[in-house]
């Protein structure tokens, strides 16, 4: 992991919304197949950052670099180049109502016309069948649960195959056992897929639950993750910059003061 190319790199960020200042000299890295967690309280600019990402919001100063591309200068057409390689599920799902779950899930593909109706419905049919839910194919969302909502995100999110994923909050507002439904889906993404990811949360336990586990694809089930960890690491965002960034081990063992008061949150 430590020799994969860096995906997703931040140097120096800072960011002022209005009067606010909400980012200052923000650095990360994020390697091929690693997923990046982003904790830390609300209003710690999170979210912020995923915005950053895929160019939505420009520094103010630093760069921010995606898949090689300056995010932080590039023209909006580029961007939208740039953004088809992305899978972004935020916390709300933002499925189209209107829409059954597969065509939500075939959105992006029927826009941009790059595959014929065949083919379409055979990637909807594998990206539902990735988050088992290939049965809903013909419901609309208000027929599913806020569960399988997110689930379903995440397969349109897949459809285009991205290499990277950003999650904003994907367990927030969900009732335990769904959330861990959820974090198991990121997890076999991580482990089966080796997809990029940054994820925003303030929940310890979706972190604990991405260090703690890995997906062993020949029983197709959860397992503890016997050093998997290391495709994991954490990041820290408090008073507008990062206090900590480091693995699982380094996050407990750290004696940062605003890590232990969150870790005891």
């Amino acid at each position: 992991m430590a020799d994969a190319p860096i995906e997703i790199e931040f140097d120096n960020v800072s960011i002022t919304l209005g009067a606010t200042p909400v980012l200052r000299g923000l650095s990360l890295r994020v390697r091929r197949g690693e997923t990046k967690v982003l904790l830390g309280e609300s209003g710690a600019g999170k979210s912020v950052a995923l915005k950053l990402a895929i160019g939505l919001l420009r520094p103010d100063q630093g760069r921010v670099i995606v898949l090689g591309e300056p995010v932080s200068t590039m023209p909006e057409a580029a961007l939208y180049r740039l953004r088809r390689r992305i899978g972004i599920v935020f916390q709300e799902s933002a499925l189209f109502d209107s829409l059954t779950v597969r065509d939500n899930v075939a959105y992006r593909l029927d826009e941009e016309h790059a595959m014929d109706l065949e083919a379409i419905d055979a990637r909807v049919r594998a990206c539902l069948a990735a988050v088992e839910l290939e049965e809903v194919m013909d419901k609309f969302p208000a027929e599913l649960s806020g569960g399988m909502q997110r689930r379903v995100a995440i397969a349109r999110a897949l459809a285009t195959e991205p290499e990277i994923m950003l999650f904003d909050s994907p367990t927030g507002g969900l009732d335990p056992i769904t959330a861990t439904n959820i974090m198991e889906q990121i997890i076999r993404l991580r482990d089966v897929n080796h997809v990029t990811s940054l994820l925003v949360t303030h929940r310890l336990q979706d972190a604990a639950m991405l260090a703690a586990y890995r997906w062993d694809a020949e029983h197709n089930a959860l397992r503890p993750a016997d050093g998997m960890s290391a495709h994991t690491s954490f990041l820290v965002l408090h008073d507008q910059h990062a206090v900590f960034d480091g693995s699982a081990a380094e996050l407990h063992a750290s004696t940062q003061p605003y890590v232990q008061h969150f870790l005891q949150i």
